[in-house]
């Protein structure tokens, strides 16, 4: 789309979580806001929107993938500036930035891309736009908005929590619990490896979760223990294993989650003095009982998104290879339908992204086994869609073509297709 004219673009949209998306080809390219720019669209991360959960009629999501926070609200999107409204130069002196640069979109509110995935996208708020340096992946950067930041937000909560109790006993071991093994618990997980540093070994991560399959991926992650949480199995038993990992309980988690379930579940293992960081994920209403809570002095703190100061320190932190992203898969974005359905059934293990329509080359189908690498090289994922299974750290790829690779669990089966339903373009 040439700059200045308007056009037509692609976009795969749906109105609400319980409709398939469907391909638009037709749609007008939006024009630029007064005092805004528009953001020709590379990558975005595979999220649901509020709009999306109203217009189903449901209160909240219904899905093992929000269960275990492989899905949660909000947009995250990478590209580069298309055009920018000419009274911004005018309004802001000094404004750094211009048409061609990299950047990501912090995420206001969610009625931007409150329908899909779109070819372009306008932003009312030039400010909402952070620059993204060379260093740093687009595919990479699209999951610092939302799922990153949120995982920031929560750590950054946390910290001087876990700090005061290192100082205050010395000798003992901090506790920290996740629950839920999906996105969100994948990027604290990542985070706590950069900021515990030389206290790692006082500071024990519990992941909790009811898949066997994303504990394991979760373990591959750092974390030093892992509970399974199947809802088929007697509370009392869940609470007896947890103090068991925990020696005794837990002294701060981080539900992302934030059920009636998992948050009295939490607070039945919860240390006195102890603190619990809740998400609201499934938007469950959470009855507690606010006279054992005074008594044993416990904390709960809600943590939504970050600020777009944490999104730029964020993403100073990822591409200065401080942080390394969790494991995730880049699927063309005609592909949304059956990654959504995979996600909302716990079936698609870490973060997936989507290739919106654009040229640009894939920095990363990651699954980075191999210790031996540099820390900007990552390898490709082989991965099958019906199964979510990864293997073959070695396959590189980067063309969709290779989509049709189906995995199975240690071997590659090559020349089969993977039963997809996608759109013709």
């Amino acid at each position: 789309m040439p700059q200045g004219g308007r056009g037509q673009m692609r976009s795969v949209k749906r109105q609400s979580i319980s409709e398939e998306f469907q391909l638009h080809c037709c749609d007008p390219v939006p024009c630029v806001p007064l005092g805004g720019a528009r953001v020709k669209v590379f990558y975005a991360g595979a999220c649901y929107t509020d709009p999306q959960v109203v217009r189903s009629g449901q209160r909240r999501p219904r899905m093992p993938g929000v269960q275990d926070t492989s899905l949660f609200p909000g947009f995250e999107v990478s590209g580069v500036i298309d055009e920018i409204c000419p009274s911004v130069a005018a309004a802001q002196p000094g404004f750094e930035l211009s048409v061609g640069d990299r950047v990501i979109v912090y995420p206001t509110c969610e009625e931007q891309t409150e329908d899909g995935y779109s070819e372009y996208l306008v932003v009312k708020d030039v400010g909402q736009l952070v620059k993204i340096p060379d260093s740093l992946a687009m595919d990479i950067a699209a999951m610092l908005p939302c799922g990153g930041l949120m995982a920031y937000s929560a750590v950054e909560r946390i910290r001087p929590f876990v700090a005061e109790r290192l100082k205050q006993f010395q000798n003992d071991i901090v506790n920290v619990l996740i629950v839920g093994a999906g996105g969100l618990s994948l990027w604290v997980l990542k985070l706590a490896e950069y900021y515990l540093g030389d206290s790692s070994h006082r500071v024990r991560i519990i992941v909790a979760d009811s898949n066997i399959d994303k504990l394991h991926l979760a373990k591959e992650e750092g974390c030093f223990d892992v509970v399974e949480c199947k809802d088929e199995l007697h509370e009392e038993y869940i609470a007896m294993r947890m103090k068991n990992v925990c020696k005794g309980g837990v002294d701060v988690a981080i539900d992302f989650v934030s059920s009636a379930r998992t948050v009295t579940r939490t607070l039945n293992v919860l240390k006195e003095n102890g603190l619990i960081i809740v998400g609201g994920n499934s938007k469950s209403e959470v009855p507690i009982n606010l006279h054992s809570l005074a008594i044993k002095s416990q904390s709960v703190l809600g943590v939504h998104r970050g600020t777009r100061d944490q999104l730029e320190q964020l993403v100073h932190l990822v591409a200065n290879d401080n942080i390394k992203p969790p494991k995730f898969r880049t699927f063309p974005v005609d592909q949304a339908n059956l990654v959504f359905q995979k996600l909302s059934q716990s079936k698609l293990f870490g973060r997936a992204v989507f290739r919106v329509f654009g040229d640009a080359e894939d920095s990363v189908f990651f699954r980075n086994d191999d210790e031996n690498n540099s820390s900007d090289q990552f390898r490709a994922s082989s991965f099958d869609l019906e199964n979510g299974y990864c293997s073959s750290p070695d396959c590189l790829f980067r063309r969709r073509s290779l989509l049709d690779t189906q995995i199975s669990r240690g071997s590659v089966v090559v020349g089969s297709t993977v039963d997809a339903p996608v759109f013709t373009l």
